[in-house]
């Protein structure tokens, strides 16, 4: 039965979730995640209503009612029964080797589809999907590519005409099952050369569905795919389309003389699983090819050569703050373009201006098209270094309408006169309107070209923010990224503005005690006005890195005033954690909020930070601060020039962050190797409170269990502890395990014990958080030692990361309390004695017990009648 919003929250456990289909409460565990996995794909991408899907269905097999259960059944309609089945689906433990004799309890049933799968991972074939004839022969279950999407039958799937096919909802996980069964079954292990294959078959694709022709080439029936000869056919197909890509004068030269290295089995896959999707539709989601390049690069590569993908919410918002404007025909250019992350999500917004400026013109959906294919062939460019990027950036344009050749393979910041002439036509030094960019960066990356650094006044050593003539040795790419990016920028004359630029840089740029930090900033606030600088979250780049990062708004101006207002924030999250996993916000007792659909609500704060600075434009105010909403602020410009450090990055000029937190932050060096939040180091749902029960005390014996207030476990000998019974369901949620952390929230605020032997198994009241830490990342008695320390964990704890007292203390608050990081044989050694030192206080207490309780015996004996 599905619970209710408010029975869902209050019942919530470290160890349970709500199933994305059913809404039902469920125990979390490996297999589980794999259902989670497979019902994602069953709804977003292959479009099965959820109303249509139950789990641990109970499969009739004769007289025997309860013989087995089925993990997933989707129905042909919301009318669950047996004889209404469609697909069952088998989920297995991870690691187990395919069966099919596992399915055979679903020839019960009337489904003519069926499914194995435990996960995807590089090596696995990933989903195991069977077919069977009910007509011709319902016994013998034949392997088939995929499932047929929510609508499709056996007869209709390869025979689409364009109007047949449906827009792309859920790219990233048919991204996933395709890689990873290529990978695991295919010729190609190279991850980069997969990536090219499939990137190659993406163009195929975007090439039929362009073509005017009404029926569709990019197809594959299943007849075709059960045979060699249909198999050859389909690859006819495929070949026909790739030489159409190859003799295209805007796409084919990404793919001179290469061929396709897939054989015909790799080939009708791949056409098996994107056929039924139309790529090129306005309501498909074009972060596909983003998504794509998170799925098919190599992180390796990505961490060796500086490159991180930038999340969605993160270029969405800076695409807000900076909006290109479609009316004044601005040009746009990514200098470091990636996977063509800013300029699709840039081109989105020029479509809707368009959309809103035409409206009720009579204007068609080709007609605006048009108008943004125009605008992008015009106005819109990319180049990137990255060969592989910049046939995903290519292909990402081409599904945003952009048919002109305006995405370049080129080294961004070689000398002018080696830029690839073509792109130089077009792009000049003070020629861009509107540059959004995030520029490879890390301290392994110098650029030590002598030619190059030679043209840039930051390849010269820097004093008081003016070059010199002695050269550097190398210097980090951002940096050079910064200056030639500010060269485009158009000049601001009396006519129009300057041109503006976001660019994602390290704090470390922004905030470093280095000499070489300070004069880079120096240079850059002579050049350019800043106008908004927005701090990221740790984990914003992660799990790629940990860099600190921050956006940086600029526009270039005639000449740079003394004094200026700069709009800055300080963001907490958006929207995933360190691992990269959705990160959800919560209420005061720790439990995930939902929204009015019964959906958990992403944390992702850029939007009310996007919220403010539009009320600052507007009026000059912001709105008021709600409770847990991030710092947003005013710095004056003279106030940095004034700093000796000029140090332009949020946290720093904060009002609302507290010194301790600021010094906690800024400590990283010596013992010291890196600043982590509590959030971080907890297990899944680590750090949460129980509901409020009704309290049924009885008395002591061995069926029942102590439960402590939030003095009683501040007391070195607890006084007057009150008993539960041990069965007390109201009260299941209350008991605590060693070597949790315990922080009381009322009260006595921020007072932290940990649990040991004496206390674990009991019940500890509402008014206390439990933090759980992940063991595998952090020894929990060295974060118990940090909280406990009584100049710095006791001060977090009362003010957190902020500058006042706080009336109460939620998880949320807890999850942000900054945690130094020590090398960890020094964590270790820290751990291990405060482990002992409780350890010495059970034993302790344990035996004043018993020599309290040997004198009340002695005394009763010599007190008898």
């Amino acid at each position: 039965m599905t619970m209710g919003e408010d029975e869902i929250t209050n019942s919530l456990a470290i160890n349970e979730l709500i199933d994305y289909a059913t809404g039902k409460v469920i125990h979390n565990n490996p297999e589980e995640a794999f259902r989670q996995e497979f019902e994602h794909i069953l709804i977003d991408d292959l479009g099965y209503p959820k109303e249509n899907i139950d789990i641990e269905v109970v499969i009739q097999r004769g007289a025997n009612r309860n013989a087995e259960k089925a993990d997933i059944v989707v129905y042909k309609s919301n009318v669950h029964r047996q004889e209404n089945a469609y697909i069952v689906i088998e989920i297995e433990t991870p690691k187990k080797t395919y069966d099919v004799q596992a399915l055979s309890y679903v020839t019960a049933t009337t489904a003519p589809y069926s499914v194995w799968y435990a996960g995807m991972e590089k090596n696995s074939r990933g989903p195991f999907y069977h077919y069977r004839d009910m007509a011709k022969d319902p016994i013998n279950f034949k392997l088939i590519p995929t499932l047929p999407r929510y609508g499709e039958t056996q007869e209709t799937i390869g025979k689409y005409r364009k109007c047949d096919l449906k827009p792309a909802k859920a790219l990233k996980l048919t991204f996933e099952r395709m890689y990873y069964h290529l990978y695991g079954t295919g010729n190609i292990k190279r991850e980069e050369n997969i990536a090219v294959e499939i990137i190659k078959m993406l163009f195929c694709k975007i090439i039929d569905e362009i073509a005017p022709e009404d029926l569709c080439e990019f197809r594959a029936t299943p007849a075709e795919l059960v045979s060699d000869e249909g198999k050859k056919e389909i690859r006819a197909r495929i070949d026909a389309l790739y030489d159409k890509l190859l003799k295209d004068p805007d796409l084919g030269e990404m793919f001179k003389d290469e061929g396709l290295e897939y054989g015909n089995d790799e080939i009708a896959y791949i056409v098996s699983i994107l056929q039924g999707i139309s790529l090129t539709d306005e309501e498909t989601n074009t972060d596909a090819l983003g998504d794509a390049y998170e799925v098919l690069l190599p992180s390796a590569l990505k961490g060796e050569s500086g490159q991180f993908f930038t999340p969605r919410e993160i270029v969405r918002f800076a695409i807000d703050i900076i909006q290109p404007d479609y009316t004044k025909k601005e040009y746009v250019l990514d200098t470091a373009c990636g996977s063509a992350g800013f300029l699709s999500v840039a081109l989105e917004k020029i479509r809707k201006q368009i959309n809103e400026l035409y409206a009720g013109r009579g204007f068609s959906k080709e007609k605006k098209r048009s108008l943004l294919k125009d605008y992008a062939g015009k106005y819109v460019f990319g180049c990137d270094i990255d060969p592989l990027l910049y046939r995903i950036s290519k292909s990402y344009m081409a599904i945003m309408g952009e048919g002109k050749g305006n995405i370049f393979n080129l080294d961004s910041l070689n000398v002018f006169g080696k830029l690839n002439s073509d792109f130089t036509k077009s792009i000049k030094p003070g020629s861009v309107n509107v540059i959004t960019t995030n520029p490879p960066f890390g301290t392994q990356i110098k650029d030590t070209r002598k030619e190059v650094l030679e043209a840039y006044d930051l390849g010269h050593k820097i004093v008081n923010g003016d070059p010199t003539e002695e050269l550097l040795d190398g210097q980090d790419p951002d940096k050079l990224f910064v200056e030639r990016d500010i060269s485009y920028l158009i000049d601001e004359t009396d006519n129009h503005e300057g041109g503006r630029m976001v660019i994602v840089l390290p704090k470390q740029n922004l905030s470093g005690a280095n000499e070489d930090s300070i004069e880079f900033r120096k240079w850059l606030l002579k050049r350019v006005q800043i106008t908004a600088v927005v701090d990221l979250p740790r984990e914003a780049f992660q799990p790629h890195t940990g860099t600190k990062t921050s956006l940086v708004f600029l526009k270039k101006v005639k000449h740079v005033q003394e004094d200026y207002p700069i709009f800055m924030a300080v963001s907490e999250c958006v929207g995933h954690d360190r691992r990269g996993l959705p990160i959800y916000r919560k209420d005061e007792s720790g439990k995930d909020l939902l929204d009015d659909n019964g959906n958990k609500v992403i944390w992702n704060d850029l939007p009310e930070i996007l919220e403010q600075y539009r009320e600052y434009q507007k009026s000059g105010m912001f709105l008021d601060k709600k409770e847990g909403a991030p710092s947003c602020f005013v710095v004056q410009a003279k106030d940095i020039f004034l700093d000796n450090m000029r140090r332009i990055d949020a946290w720093y000029w904060d009002p609302n962050k507290n010194n301790i937190a600021k010094k906690v932050e800024e400590s990283v060096g010596g013992d010291v190797k890196e600043i982590a939040r509590l959030g971080d180091l907890v297990v899944a749902h680590g750090i949460f409170y129980p509901g409020r029960h009704k309290r049924n005390y009885v008395e002591p014996s061995e069926n029942s269990v102590p439960f402590y207030s939030g003095t009683q476990i501040l007391q070195v000998r607890p006084f007057d502890i009150k008993y539960q019974p041990v069965d007390y369901t109201p009260a299941r949620k209350h008991f605590v395990d060693k070597d949790w952390i315990l922080i009381t929230r009322s009260g006595s605020t921020g007072r932290v014990v940990m649990v040991t032997d004496s206390m674990s198994g009991s019940m500890v009241t509402e008014h206390v958080i439990r933090v759980v830490c992940d063991k595998n990342i952090v020894d929990p008695y060295y974060v118990y030692a940090y909280l406990a320390t009584e100049e710095i964990g006791k001060i977090l704890l009362q003010k957190g990361i902020y500058a006042s007292v706080v009336d109460h203390i939620t998880p949320d608050f807890v999850a942000t309390i900054p945690i130094p990081r020590l090398a960890p044989e020094k964590e270790k050694e820290i751990a291990d004695c405060v482990r002992e030192a409780e350890r010495k206080r059970d034993e302790a207490n344990k035996n004043f017990v018993l020599e309290r309780q040997m004198i009340e015996d002695i005394m009763f004996d010599n007190m008898k009648d």
